[in-house]
C-alpha cells in the first residue's frame, strides 16, 4: 500500500515566525502541500493591538520570513477568522496548522 500525503495544508504564522523547531509548521509539512499564510488583525485584538515598534519589527520579520521560504507566504489583513473561513472554502484545505 502507498504512503500517500494528504492535500494541502494552511500552516498559520501567528506569533512564533521561526522556521526551525516550529511544531506545527513540522506538522503541516507532513502534506503534499503547505500554504504558508500570516494575518495581520487589528479588528480582534482588544488591548493587546500592536504598537508601531513592534509593528515596524514584524515588518522586517515577516520580509525575512517570506525570503527564506522563496517569497511563498501569503499575507493578509484584517478579520483572522473571516479570512480563514474563505481559505478554506476557496481551497481544498484538508488541515490548518
Amino acid at each position: 500500500m502507498l504512503n500517500m500525503k494528504p492535500g494541502l495544508a494552511i500552516h498559520w504564522f501567528r506569533q512564533d515566525l521561526r522556521l526551525s523547531d516550529n511544531p506545527a509548521l513540522c506538522w503541516a509539512s507532513q502534506h503534499e502541500y503547505v500554504l504558508p499564510i500570516y494575518i495581520l488583525d487589528d479588528e480582534n485584538p482588544g488591548m493587546f493591538k500592536m504598537g508601531e515598534a513592534s509593528r515596524l519589527w514584524l515588518h522586517h520579520a515577516l520580509i525575512s520570513l517570506n525570503i527564506s521560504i522563496e517569497n511563498n507566504l501569503a499575507c493578509y489583513q484584517g478579520d483572522a477568522l473571516k479570512i480563514l473561513l474563505s481559505l478554506i472554502n476557496l481551497l481544498p484545505v484538508q488541515s490548518v496548522a
